[in-house]
């Protein structure tokens, strides 16, 4: 208990010593207005509370507000600040009408996404202490897990189109059979090396790099409660990582446009093309600090420009959609499409032409997110409340989990698995609770057919 309580002081102290020294900082140092200087004390905050999170379960809640922070705060204050003009990229409000919505927003999601939590918060630190025993007791079903998502991996390819998202979600549980392998006694996990490097090749051939990211960040998460790192580990990983996101921000953009022209390139180009690439910009730093590339990198973080452009055009060209969608969001996550005929569909393209007035060139992807949603239905106030109650949903799912990885520790591995879509800060509310929803159903299917036909517990 008094080990608890000193982790919890030293937790205070240091985030009062960060927050005041970025304070003096960016007050001495910096233009910034008072909105956009309580926007990043904001995601500092968060940020630390990630970094005091690794080694204590997987605090998703946390890694949700901390994304949206970057891409709906940081993303727009750079550009506000850095002069990017760009006609189409551009922020199309001013700074402080766009962060005195987005700011409260954020927060406020924040406070949903904890409140439920609070009283169940001490679960992940009674189950860690169980997960190296339930996990050796279950290689076996770990090599089930990644048996199986190997072959939806390859069984995607030949799967009819209203069973692919299945086998999508089926091809993540060779991460969760990751998991279990690596946290248990099994002598031999050299498989590990070859999940990961099929996910950067994978990654590589579409030149998408969004999921290996985030199974990354997720898969630090499992390293930190076997490993117990130490906090002064942990930022040093953490700038090590945000330095090595940088480099692949910069050469992302110039990769993706050979990669998806040139189809001579086979899976040794594709890697030796994109690793020259970044050895380029590591030896040279001219490359890798270059404004117009960094302008790129700003604008692709940026999520602020989509969200000012519903700003725009709600109500002004189009009114308010008064729930309309959020209903309709809820209606195709919960009801089958045989009950409900005009069931949305997930993706951004019709909510950017309805709430931006954008329409989307075949292959472009780009969604409105959960608070441009959020506006783009109830305005302002509303907004805010709606990210506060969709906060409370979130969390309320994690809080079932946590409370069920008391009976059953290795719970605690599906929630990457539940929160993949959710912790995407572009996605709106059909994708999430489509993903959501669906992602349950497979977790339920699959410890059922595990424990009733394979006999394995998982």
């Amino acid at each position: 208990m008094n080990n608890i309580k000193q982790q919890t002081s030293n937790k205070v102290i240091f985030q009062l010593i960060s927050l005041t020294a970025t304070l003096i900082l960016l007050l001495l140092f910096s233009p910034l207005s008072y909105l956009s200087l309580l926007g990043v004390l904001f995601t500092i905050y968060i940020l630390n509370e990630l970094v005091f999170g690794f080694g204590k379960g997987i605090p998703i809640n946390i890694v949700i507000v901390f994304i949206a922070s970057l891409q709906w705060i940081i993303g727009p204050i750079l550009s506000y600040y850095t002069g990017i003009v760009h006609p189409f990229y551009g922020m199309q409000v001013p700074e402080e009408e766009y962060m005195s919505f987005v700011l409260p927003g954020v927060m406020f999601y924040h406070f949903g996404l904890s409140l439920p939590i609070i009283g169940v918060s001490h679960i992940p630190k009674i189950v860690i202490n169980d997960l190296e025993n339930e996990t050796s007791n279950k290689i076996k079903g770990a090599y089930y897990l990644i048996a199986l998502g190997f072959f939806a991996s390859f069984a995607y390819s030949f799967a009819p189109g209203s069973l692919a998202f299945f086998f999508v979600l089926l091809s993540n549980l060779k991460f969760i059979g990751c998991f279990y392998l690596y946290l248990s006694n099994a002598k031999n996990k050299k498989i590990l090396y070859f999940i990961y490097s099929s996910l950067l090749l994978q990654s590589l051939a579409a030149a998408l790099f969004h999921d290996l990211l985030l199974w990354s960040m997720f898969f630090l998460f499992i390293y930190c409660i076997k490993n117990k790192v130490s906090i002064k580990t942990r930022f040093s990983v953490l700038v090590i990582g945000f330095f090595m996101v940088f480099v692949l921000q910069s050469v992302k953009y110039q990769y993706r446009t050979i990669a998806w022209t040139d189809t001579t390139l086979d899976t040794f180009d594709q890697v030796e093309l994109f690793f020259s690439m970044v050895g380029e910009r590591l030896t040279s730093p001219e490359i890798l600090f270059d404004v117009e590339a960094n302008e790129v990198t700003i604008t692709r973080l940026n999520q602020g420009w989509i969200i000012t452009r519903v700003m725009n055009y709600v109500p002004y060209i189009r009114p308010y959609a008064d729930g309309e969608t959020i209903e309709e969001a809820f209606s195709a996550a919960f009801l089958p499409r045989f009950l409900y005929q005009n069931k949305a569909v997930a993706g951004g393209r019709e909510k950017m032409v309805r709430f931006t007035g954008i329409e989307l060139q075949q292959g472009t992807s780009m969604n409105i997110s959960l608070i441009g949603e959020g506006y783009g239905n109830f305005g302002r106030s509303g907004g805010v409340v709606f990210m506060f109650l969709i906060g409370i949903a979130f969390s309320l799912i994690l809080r079932y989990i946590l409370k069920l990885s008391l009976r059953n520790p290795t719970y605690i591995f599906w929630i990457p698995f539940l929160y993949m879509q959710v912790v995407k800060a572009e996605t709106d509310l059909t994708t999430t609770l489509n993903y959501i929803v669906k992602a349950s159903i497979v977790m339920v299917i699959v410890f059922y057919g595990f424990r009733r036909i394979l006999k394995i517990d998982i």
